[in-house]
């Protein structure tokens, strides 16, 4: 019950923003009782810390798979970089939701603060990136995904769109042009959703309702 009600949150959020309460559409949407949904929810917010939390995880979880054994701070931040925004890309759902919640989920339950920090500071210990990355590259980073994540939810977006952001990225924390490029040139695996994930679950409910209504 919990799961669905933060799937339906997922798509109401999306689709609604944050600006008013989404708790009767949330209600709608899951088709339960109000009772049953206050057993788990009490407020908007608790709504939304619930469907970023379990969002982070699930996409922290499947980018860890892939940059945790990586050795070399810079392309971790490249190479998880890259993942998180052809992730965005590959679920609009997770888009427009990132989309719709925007600055809000900064430094709270925003994935790309999960261990971002480390890996620049790292970085800079190891003079890959510059002095002024320490204090400003996380400011950076983040304002660059989050208007990375606000143009794909609201278009289309070049194939290598993922790879020019972070490219950019890195460029501003002060790695050079050509190690720049050659870390976003590095092998990417695609990554799939797990059938329970709530990427997949939420999308999957999102289409079933544009086919509905159609």
């Amino acid at each position: 019950m919990r799961r669905r009600l933060i799937e339906s949150a997922m798509i109401v959020f999306a689709q609604r923003g944050i600006g008013s309460s989404v708790i009767p559409e949330v209600i709608a949407a899951a088709g339960v009782s109000q009772g049953s949904f206050y057993n788990y929810f009490r407020t908007n917010d608790d709504l939304l810390a619930a469907v970023s939390d379990a969002l982070s995880h699930d996409m922290v979880q499947m980018i860890d798979g892939v940059v945790g054994e990586v050795e070399d701070p810079a392309l971790r931040v490249a190479t998880a970089g890259r993942l998180y925004l052809h992730l965005v890309r590959t679920y609009p759902v997770v888009a427009r939701f990132l989309s719709s919640t925007g600055f809000s989920l900064v430094g709270k339950q925003s994935a790309i603060y999960e261990h971002l920090p480390t890996d620049i500071k790292e970085g800079v210990k190891r003079g890959t990136f510059g002095e002024d990355a320490a204090d400003v590259g996380l400011d950076l980073a983040t304002g660059a995904v989050l208007i990375a994540v606000q143009r794909i939810a609201n278009g289309r977006t070049a194939r290598d769109y993922p790879e020019r952001i972070v490219r950019a990225v890195l460029r501003a924390l002060g790695a050079p042009a050509s190690s720049a490029a050659k870390l976003v040139a590095a092998p990417l695996p695609k990554l799939v959703a797990a059938p329970e994930s709530l990427l997949k679950t939420a999308q999957q409910r999102l289409a079933a309702l544009a086919e509905a209504d159609s």
